[in-house]
């Protein structure tokens, strides 16, 4: 579970050893991949190497974008909790709450991201082009996925559209192929993102569930589509 599921804090020690609850919009994330680590550590993303040997956990060394965030605590937050990975040497998962220790006392404690797909909703922000690049949608129409336990629906750009699909335990899936109205847009950029969105669907081969964000990649490990959740 350590490695396979994506974690958001929810405690980060201060420099007096004491658990302090995250800043709400700003709670730190940790991903896993095969060989490396990621995350947002509360303003900018970070990202580096990680050794896991049974209990046994280190990060390091690890890089970070260098934006500046002016929200109240967001910068001492991530000042902190990057300290915090740096020493830890431990791990401990119970009730899906990861544990992260130093010398014994926790650093830092962090709850499972639900990879539950059925009874969420999405918004599409970006897409792979197949042109090497990832665009960001256009148009006024809202392109959207909404999952249930008999499938996926939403509006493509012009469109509506239907779509089977099945998803793993272990972050994999498979959609399509999606089926949908005819209607024809004016925008001539708004058909060629529909059509180009509704053939991506049908190369999803793993998702990623993150804090309001939903990523869908190819069998390579390609970013396909990226997601923001629709509230409500």
């Amino acid at each position: 579970m350590l490695t396979s599921t994506p974690w958001q804090a929810t405690g980060i020690a201060g420099a007096d050893g004491t658990m302090q609850a995250p800043v709400a919009s700003s709670a730190p994330t940790l991903t896993f991949d095969v060989d490396a680590v990621a995350g947002n550590a509360s303003c900018n993303r970070y990202f580096g190497s990680f050794e896991l040997d049974g209990a046994t956990l280190t990060f390091g060394p690890l890089a970070s974008t260098e934006m500046f965030c002016a929200d109240p605590g967001v910068m001492e937050q991530e000042q902190a909790y990057l300290t915090a990975l740096a020493s830890v040497d431990a791990w401990s998962i119970e009730n899906e709450e990861l544990t992260l220790t130093a010398g014994g006392e926790p650093v830092v404690t962090y709850a499972a991201i639900s990879q539950d797909l059925a009874g969420t909703s999405w918004q599409l922000v970006g897409y792979n082009n197949g042109q090497g690049g990832f665009a960001s949608v256009t148009g006024s129409e809202a392109v959207t996925a909404a999952f249930s336990d008999d499938g996926v629906s939403g509006s493509s750009g012009c469109n509506s559209y239907t779509a089977s699909y099945e998803a793993g335990d272990d972050g994999s899936i498979t959609i399509g192929p999606a089926a949908g109205t005819r209607m024809m847009c004016e925008d001539d950029a708004v058909m060629d993102q529909e059509a180009r969105y509704l053939a991506v669907l049908e190369l999803a081969d793993t998702y990623l569930i993150g804090p309001g964000s939903l990523e869908i990649f190819d069998e390579g490990g390609t970013r396909l589509l990226q997601y923001v959740a629709i509230e409500g």
